[in-house]
């Protein structure tokens, strides 16, 4: 882990404005995973709202994504620094306990305090076919998502109940998903992963409620980023089975937005004394029923023929022994 010393360039500042809704004057607000999507946005947010941030993220090793990594982090620093006070950045790799540990402490160091801290960090996977696929290579895939995604928000919750129990105060909250409830269709490492990150909230708010320390989940809907545009989108921009099935289920029949997702976070950021191990489900009402089989569901709106077909190829595709 070490601090990146960035200065400010209002050219590479991404194209951003917020109208203050909440006022976090004083607050320190910490963000892992503070280089993706969703963190960008809440960030300088938080910023607009008078809060001072501070962000963690590891850079990729492959040159060309490092080139995008840094680019992207040089903006996310200048939208933040133009809203409010420069962010405290620092480079640190969430699935080793070292580094969050240090993270954590470097913050409370430099701002004095860590109010409320949010665990972005997360990956996705392709859909897992546990009859075709390669079992070792399944295997692998599984173990990386659960690394990071539950590993990694174990390590969060352990560094930030260690600056927040002695305040007696703090907020510590983790990115869930309706993976967390929900089966997300062949998301076998996702849906273990987040189901047991909500596991880590419960456990955590009924621990260090005691103390002032307040953990809980945001779980928004489906938000096209980064993380799961391939899943959900054609290289044309058009939408995959995937995508129809949970919009299908989805009462606004819309993806959620970037700026949707961080009202709720921004209203989470505000003293709510009686909010702990609880998840909060921005999502459009989508977590009512979820999405299951993406080429069933399609096909179900194409009539009971196109069913059939499906069971007939099912059957080709998938021979009986």
């Amino acid at each position: 882990m070490h601090v990146v010393p960035i200065s400010v360039d209002s050219t590479t500042a991404a194209d951003f404005s917020w109208t203050p809704t909440v006022n976090l004057e004083g607050k320190v607000v910490f963000a892992f995973g503070g280089a993706g999507n969703l963190a960008e946005t809440f960030v300088q947010a938080a910023a607009a709202c008078g809060a001072r941030v501070a962000l963690a993220d590891l850079p990729p090793r492959d040159p060309e994504r490092r080139e995008e990594f840094d680019a992207k982090l040089r903006s996310i620093f200048a939208g933040v620094a133009a809203a409010g006070d420069a962010p405290l950045v620092l480079h640190a790799d969430l699935t080793s306990i070292d580094d969050v540990l240090e993270a954590a402490s470097e913050v409370k160091t430099r701002l004095g305090r860590i109010d409320v801290a949010v665990n972005f960090a997360g990956m996705h996977h392709p859909v897992f076919d546990l009859v075709r696929d390669d079992a070792a290579e399944l295997a692998a895939r599984f173990r990386s998502v659960i690394e990071l995604n539950l590993n990694g928000a174990f390590f969060f919750t352990v560094a930030l109940a260690r600056v927040m129990v002695p305040q007696r105060s703090g907020h510590i909250i983790h990115l869930c998903s309706n993976a967390s409830r929900l089966a997300l269709y062949g998301s076998y490492g996702y849906n273990s992963s987040k189901h047991g990150v909500e596991g880590i909230v419960k456990t955590a708010a009924a621990q260090l409620a005691a103390f002032g320390v307040r953990v809980n989940g945001i779980a928004p809907g489906t938000v096209v980023t980064d993380l799961n545009r391939s899943l959900t989108m054609t290289p044309e921009g058009d939408y995959r089975p995937r995508a129809k099935s949970i919009l299908a289920h989805t009462p606004t029949k819309r993806f959620l937005t970037r700026e949707g997702v961080a009202e709720t976070l921004l209203s989470m950021c505000v003293e709510q004394r009686h909010l702990t191990g609880n998840v909060i489900f921005p999502d459009d009402g989508y977590n009512i029923e979820g999405h299951s089989w993406p080429d069933g569901s399609e096909a179900v709106y194409a009539g009971p023929e196109a069913v059939d077909e499906l069971y007939r190829r099912l059957d080709s595709d998938y021979p009986q022994g």
